[in-house]
């Protein structure tokens, strides 16, 4: 049955689909929830994909300046959210984003002292969420980083280095609280899981030595 706030979302769907230029830009398998105030930006060289039931929350902005945008069926990304893009922004299925926060796949170039910062150009690596990740308030995923599948990222936390899957993280810049249980039957398509022992993936927790204890 279609509810009034169903209807609501439905007709907000239809003039952003029909009505803007980006709408005609970005394609999506299914149904999917826009909230109020979003920000789509399409370059004429970038696109965006939604799976079916994704919900963006209002006044959360995706910007696909070149490359592609691709979120996941049934991943929530919660209000004022900022998505940037120069090449390629992936989030996987069943994600839950809590509001503000932030992926992006460039970086500015600061080595030149004698140039501005804004001459100096970009640098850009993918960012790979996997699915069934919690990322809390505010956390920021940057540049070239990979998270894996059913891991979690803290409030606030800045994360630099690939995430491994069942992992739970947090800090600046984010390292590794505790490792969750590896799930037994639970798969997901197109598996994200970061090398354990590549230089780019956070280290495991250290355990306190035998001096430490006593």
């Amino acid at each position: 049955m279609l509810t009034p706030r169903y209807a609501l979302l439905l007709l907000r769907y239809l003039r952003r689909r029909l009505l803007t230029v980006a709408g005609w830009r970005w394609s999506t398998d299914g149904p999917l929830f826009l909230g109020r105030r979003l920000e789509l930006q399409i370059g004429r060289r970038g696109a965006i994909r939604f799976g079916r039931f994704v919900w963006i929350g209002n006044g959360s902005k995706i910007r696909c300046h070149e490359g592609e945008v691709v979120i996941g069926r049934k991943t929530v990304l919660g209000q004022e959210c900022t998505i940037s893009a120069y090449k390629r922004v992936r989030i996987g299925e069943q994600c839950v984003i809590a509001d503000r926060a932030m992926f992006i796949d460039f970086d500015h170039g600061v080595v030149e002292v004698e140039r501005s910062i804004r001459e100096q150009g970009i640098y850009k690596r993918d960012v790979e969420v996997g699915s069934n990740v919690w990322i809390g308030y505010g956390a920021c995923i940057l540049r070239g980083v990979r998270v894996g599948d059913n891991s979690i990222v803290g409030t606030n936390s800045v994360v630099t280095r690939d995430v491994p899957a069942n992992a739970v993280v947090a800090g600046v810049p984010a390292r590794i609280i505790r490792m969750r249980e590896t799930p037994r039957e639970l798969r997901w398509p197109d598996p994200v899981e970061p090398d354990h022992d590549a230089p780019t993936t956070l280290p495991p927790p250290s355990t306190p030595s035998e001096a430490e204890i006593a």
